[in-house]
């Protein structure tokens, strides 16, 4: 099976379903993710140019942690738009992967625009991306695949319809988040006063809690995507 998880930002998958990507990789399937944005302005400490070069190297180490091949769009840090080069790059990111299941951010739901942009774009681009007349580099999807969305970060509104135990990939969830090692204190401390790693802990117990499943003690939400076409038994397709 082949597997697109869409990013906004440098780290925003690793946090939300990493260990649902390495449950993936773990199984034998090809992972893809794809990342919109190229975190220019995560630092203030480094000029634009230096931290988007870092974090594209923070990403793909994360990446090469589970074997998942790296899509970098490279969009501006906080002006990603909803507008003509944006769906082509998203279509194309698609007929890259060719995937059986997608997830995103859920559109307008989330605290960054970025967020709700890449969720709405890869929602419309999934459609797009078998539509033959609309060219990019590569060929046109023989099939629109199903896409989950997972939740926003502290899951404010945002109510699970699936979870996934990721108990036994927990570490490795981690591990590539903290590939992102230019955002652990020079950007979520500076910025925000948080610490991140900690926030992902706790949102992965309390989804734990929720799914109520013996034995899980981390756990991912997902919800799938309702529009048209919704893919029936799409649930079989989760890890």
């Amino acid at each position: 099976m082949r597997v697109l998880a869409f990013g906004a930002h440098p780290d925003d998958v690793e946090f939300q379903i990493g260990g649902t990507l390495a449950k993936y990789a773990k199984q034998g399937h090809e992972v893809y993710i794809a990342v919109a944005t190229n975190g220019c302005i995560g630092s203030y400490r480094h000029t634009r140019e230096e931290i988007a070069a870092i974090r594209h190297k923070e990403a793909q180490n994360a990446a090469d942690l589970i074997g998942a091949k790296l899509i970098w769009l490279g969009f501006e840090d906080e002006f990603l738009f909803d507008n003509r080069e944006s769906r082509l790059k998203f279509i194309d990111a698609i007929r890259i992967a060719r995937p059986d299941v997608m997830f995103a951010h859920e559109p307008y739901k989330d605290y960054n625009q970025d967020h709700d942009i890449s969720g709405y774009l890869a929602f419309t681009a999934r459609i797009l991306s078998v539509v033959k007349l609309i060219e990019t580099e590569h060929e046109q999807c023989s099939k629109v695949p199903a896409l989950f969305y997972y939740t926003t970060l502290g899951i404010i509104n945002f109510v699970p319809e699936y979870y996934v135990d990721v108990t036994d990939t927990y570490e490795t969830k981690k591990q590539m988040f903290l590939c992102h090692d230019s955002q652990q204190g020079d950007w979520c401390r500076d910025a925000f006063g948080v610490s991140y790693v900690e926030m992902m802990e706790s949102e992965a117990r309390l989804l734990a809690t929720q799914a109520g499943t013996p034995g899980c003690s981390y756990a991912e939400g997902l919800k799938l995507c309702k529009g048209w076409p919704t893919i029936a038994g799409a649930y079989k397709l989760l890890p």
